[in-house]
Order: structure tokens, then sequence, then C-alpha cells
């Protein structure tokens, strides 16, 4: 039986539109925002001056 979920990863097309959707329709709670960007960042996504919103 799964007591807890802490972290689930999705990529999305419209980060907003999403937040607003798990918030408001399914009732999750927005816990912030990071910029992901620089050398790490561009290996994860293996591409070159990436830069990623995470929530």
């Amino acid at each position: 039986m799964v007591g807890r979920i802490y972290h689930v990863g999705l990529t999305v097309s419209d980060l907003d539109r999403s937040i607003a959707f798990y918030r408001d329709i399914l009732g999750l709670e927005f816990r912030g925002e990071i910029l992901m960007e620089g050398e790490e960042t561009d290996k994860m996504f293996r591409k070159e001056n990436c830069k990623a919103r995470a929530m």
C-alpha cells in the first residue's frame, strides 16, 4: 500500500496552465518553482543553453 507520493516528474507543453489544473481542479499543493540552467541542465536535456522551469 502506498502511503504518500513525494515527487512526480512530468513534461508539459504549458506549465502555467498545468499548474492551474493540478492546483485548482485536482487540489494538489503548489510548493514553489525553481529555474534550472547551466551545464548540468544542458547535459540533462541534451541541449545547449537550456533553461527549464520546475515546480
